[in-house]
């Protein structure tokens, strides 16, 4: 049985110097360890050790856009079969002379 090397101390001293800021890497340095260990032992007491971001930062929200796009007098809207807007040339015979 291989004896198992983050021991109740170690992982309260690592919480204290995680709490102070220090990276996963300085403290691996401390102990004789690697960073992935203290990466994984981090995870598996993550109560413990809390995130320091947020995974996932929020993109900056669009600006609404207006809600009628411009009107061009020589345009109109028609709906495809497919049912999908579309803007085409003023036929005057079907739509009537320009407003």
């Amino acid at each position: 049985m291989r004896a198992e090397f983050w021991t109740e101390d170690k992982i309260v001293r690592a919480e204290k110097l995680w709490s102070d800021g220090m990276s996963a890497r300085a403290i691996a340095e401390m102990f004789g360890s690697k960073k992935n260990t203290v990466i994984m032992m981090a995870r598996r007491n993550r109560d413990r050790f809390p995130a320091r971001q947020d995974a996932r930062q929020k993109l900056p929200q669009a600006e609404a856009a207006p809600a009628e796009p411009p009107r061009h007098p020589d345009r109109v809207r028609r709906v495809t079969f497919s049912g999908a807007e579309v803007t085409m040339p003023r036929v005057p015979f079907i739509d009537g002379p320009a407003p």
